[in-house]
């Protein structure tokens, strides 16, 4: 039934040949087998008896003894093939920490090196990168890596059964680099006390990867399938030797203190505050943490987008305190439609995402080989007329079998003199993976209304198989009309959700060389009532990508839509349509450049109805990086509307916003962001200065100005500062 729309016989032609081209492509390695009969690399930790200096020279006696990791072999582009550069790295520990020596050659030397830019958090598949993944707990599911780019840039992330991250996640460790005519070293300091893991273990999973981006090449120390992800601890090897420090308690605060400068329509205002969070950690499985006077005002703005779509948009949390441990209490069905009973944006922000008090807190997490477990109680001051309100949450998950797991979780939120009781959700989810390549997961979850009384029900489900040359997949979510999680999120409600996708991965050997493959699709996006059973939206879209050998990639597409409104709509001011069946065609391509290039461009381009009209939209972004320490981008969207709702309608809207990053070093950055939206009349400037004096301790000078444009350029937008500046220090004291 779901592919009656797409076009019936057509997609199950598309299907079938979709499965015989990735039948075609070139003879390589097999997939990396993961049965436990079959041999693991294995590499044994150097202890060092004399101190390890982190500057990036591996000059101590340490880095010349023993063998090193050597002998990288590709995921991509070539699964199996010996890496075509060179790689040595030694793993040594101390009393105080482990530690990392990395030799990275480049047959170009220094001038072979690609880095985009210095920032934390860095794209892994656009820079130069040497990283480890390790497995302390010893679970072979969960896992932590320590990237580090050329420029001495640093990316840290939690991983989850390989496929749930926590980018976010930050901790305390050191990284020098040195770039010469061989290529570039790095040397790496990770505290014992920066890392959880089993008492008295002496051997790790791991597994070391590389990216060489001008080769557009990722290899590891042992391999992964390339369709998978590098942190599957299913497929790594063995780090021994280890004699680590008896796991102790730990002890961190992070006070801070903020002078804040705001202009708005009801006048100016100045004011000073400090607050801060304290983090004990009694067992390296366990870390609590207390909050007062929680603060974001460093936080990233949110970028603007302009919404065509009959759905609220998702916007992304930025906030740090909420980030960390974030994958923990997130249980939601995906992204095109999202269905979550817990958000974090759902606290301390209100709907427009301006900024609303936080009193304080506390949060407590547990993750150990067979449990993690959270909970997180938040004060928030009043808004909308009401008193302070309470928001609670509780989250556990239970490891079942060897790559399965249980959980539930609940929430709650009361506001002080609020009508009725406590809003509250009650949610159990499972993930179960039935081979390397296959798995499922699902969640169902209910909302009471305090108020109202009325329950609603929301519940999601998704299978999927990811091979070398094939992905199917299918995900389904349900959201009833009374399912509004007050500490959640939903697109849209009374909707049921479906959504299947096949994306091949062809690698034939008659392809030309400057090609790595070819990835036709076919998939679907469709929206029924959960009730009548009656299609409210949807669109098929097929396409055919042609992936380039340095990263590049161009495809075309084409897509079948159909709208069935029920009432009339307001999409954007100015451009209405009324209720009514639409259906209608669209075609688009979209090309990539070589992202990690001095000047790269981005660009989806795509035209054909719109309800009962047309739309014309360009989405196009330049990227120069003369050096990285310093990188300029302008996106622009631009969309056309004619004949939406109105004969002879025509409304054309703008999306322009310049970014710039400079940086002294890692540590020393400042980055400029501004945004002109001529959908909502409003322009916005984030400027950010950012010293990171010592680790995760910072020195902040921002400045924030929104203010709209067109007819009344230069007026306040109401509610909201119209300038902003504010300084703010950030300092992480440790026991």
């Amino acid at each position: 039934m779901m592919w009656a729309h797409v076009g019936g016989g057509a997609a199950a032609r598309v299907v079938v040949a979709l499965a015989v081209l990735a039948r075609t492509g070139t003879a390589q390695r097999a997939v990396p087998p993961v049965a436990d009969s079959v041999p693991r690399p294995r590499y044994t930790a150097l202890r060092s008896t004399a101190p390890i200096v982190v500057d990036g020279a591996l000059d101590e006696a340490i880095w010349r003894e023993g063998a090193p990791i050597t002998d990288f072999r590709q995921a991509e582009p070539e699964q199996g093939k010996p890496s075509r550069v060179a790689t040595r790295v030694r793993i040594a520990y101390d009393a105080r920490a482990l530690y990392v020596g990395i030799e990275a050659d480049d047959s170009l030397g220094e001038a072979g090196i690609r880095v985009q830019d210095l920032r934390r958090k860095f794209d892994y598949f656009q820079n130069d990168l040497v990283g480890i993944v390790l497995d302390p707990v010893g679970d072979g599911r969960n896992s932590v890596s320590f990237q580090v780019t050329p420029y001495g840039a640093q990316r840290e992330l939690e991983v989850y059964d390989g496929d749930r991250y926590n980018r976010e996640w930050e901790t305390v460790w050191r990284v020098r680099t040195r770039r010469g005519p061989r290529g570039w070293t790095a040397e790496v300091a990770i505290p014992w006390s920066s890392l959880r893991y089993r008492a008295g273990a002496s051997t790790w999973g791991l597994n070391v990867i590389r990216g060489a981006r001008r080769l557009y090449e990722f290899s590891g120390w042992n391999d992964w399938p390339r369709n998978l992800s590098p942190y599957r601890m299913d497929f790594a090897g063995r780090l021994e030797g280890l004699v680590p420090p008896p796991p102790r308690a730990d002890l961190a605060w992070r006070p801070y203190v903020l002078g804040d400068a705001l202009r708005a329509d009801g006048g100016d205002r100045t004011r000073a505050n400090v607050g801060g969070e304290v983090i004990w950690r009694p067992t390296t499985s366990l870390q609590v943490e207390g909050t007062v006077n929680t603060d974001f005002a460093q936080a990233d703005v949110d970028r603007q987008v302009v919404n065509l779509r009959r759905f609220g948009v998702f916007f992304p949390e930025r906030r740090q305190f909420f980030l960390e441990n974030a994958s923990l209490f997130t249980v939601h069905s995906g992204e095109s439609f999202v269905v979550t009973p817990f958000f974090s944006r759902a606290i301390g922000l209100d709907a427009e995402g301006n900024p609303i008090a936080i009193r304080g807190g506390a949060r407590a997490v547990l993750r150990d080989a067979r449990t993690n477990a959270g909970a997180l109680v938040i004060r928030q001051a009043g808004s909308g007329g009401l008193g302070d309100a309470t928001i609670g949450v509780a989250r556990l998950s239970r490891n079942v079998g060897g790559q399965s797991r249980l959980g539930g979780m609940v929430t709650a939120r009361h506001d002080a003199g609020a009508p009725g009781g406590t809003d509250a959700t009650a949610t159990a989810d499972a993930f179960v993976r039935f081979s390397p390549t296959t798995n499922a997961s699902w969640m169902v979850s209910t909302s009471r209304d305090g108020a109202t009384g009325r329950q609603g029900w929301a519940w999601s489900g998704f299978a999927g198989r990811q091979t070398n040359g094939l992905y199917t997949g299918l995900l389904s979510s349900l959201a009833t009309d009374a399912y509004r999680p007050s500490t959640g999120f939903v697109s849209r409600g009374d909707v049921l959700y479906t959504s299947p996708a096949i994306i091949g991965d062809v690698r034939p050997s008659w392809k030309p060389s400057f090609l790595r493959g070819f990835k036709p699709a076919i998939l679907a996006d469709l929206y029924h009532g959960p009730r009548d059973g009656r299609l409210q939206e949807g669109y098929a879209q097929a396409y055919l990508d042609f992936v380039f050998m340095n990263g590049a990639l161009v495809y075309p597409y084409v897509e079948r839509h159909w709208q069935r409104p029920t009432a009339d709509l307001a999409l954007i001011p100015g451009v209405g349509v009324t209720a009514g069946r639409y259906a209608y065609r669209r075609a688009g391509l979209v090309a990539r450049s070589d992202r990690s290039a001095r000047l790269s461009a981005t660009l989806d381009a795509n035209t054909g109805g719109f309800f009962d009209g047309t739309l014309d939209r360009v989405t196009t972004a330049v990227r120069w990086v003369p050096r990285p320490q310093l990188a300029a981008e302008l996106s622009w969207d631009a969309s056309r509307l004619r004949d939406v709702g109105t004969p002879g309608m025509r409304v054309t809207t703008h999306l322009v916003a310049p970014e710039l990053r400079l940086a002294w070093s890692p540590r020393l950055q400042l980055t400029a962001f501004y945004q002109y939206n001529t959908s909502v009349e409003r322009g916005t400037l984030n400027a950010r200065f950012s010293w990171e004096y010592a680790p995760l301790s910072y020195v902040f000078v921002v400045v924030n100005d929104r203010r709209r444009v067109g007819g009344d350029g230069g007026a306040p937008v109401p509610g909201v500062p119209a300038s902003q500046l504010l300084v703010k220090v950030v300092h992480l004291f440790r026991r």
